[in-house]
């Protein structure tokens, strides 16, 4: 057992920080330039619309092109009219 030697030294230290400050700048500028914000952004929009559609389905809605109607008028009617239009579609 060696006298003296407790913990780590300041190199390993300061080499441990700098090893972590690299490992740090390259996952933000592959999160960045990858497009990872992008893609989330993307995904919880989808997500959102996903959603209101299962709502709307659960109330007997159904969605076509950006326009809501009833899903028994739309299954009957030859021409069934749109109860609402979905904003954005």
């Amino acid at each position: 057992m060696m006298k003296g030697q407790k913990g780590i030294t300041l190199v390993a230290l300061v080499i441990t920080i700098i090893v972590m400050l690299i490992l740090v700048g390259v996952s933000v500028t592959v999160a960045l330039q990858g497009g990872l914000f992008d893609t989330a952004k993307k995904a919880a929009s989808d997500t959102n619309v996903a959603g209101q559609s299962e709502n709307n389905l659960s109330n007997g809605d159904v969605n076509i092109g950006g326009n809501i109607y009833d899903a028994n008028d739309y299954a009957t009617n030859s021409n069934p009219q749109p109860k609402a239009t979905t904003p954005g579609v």
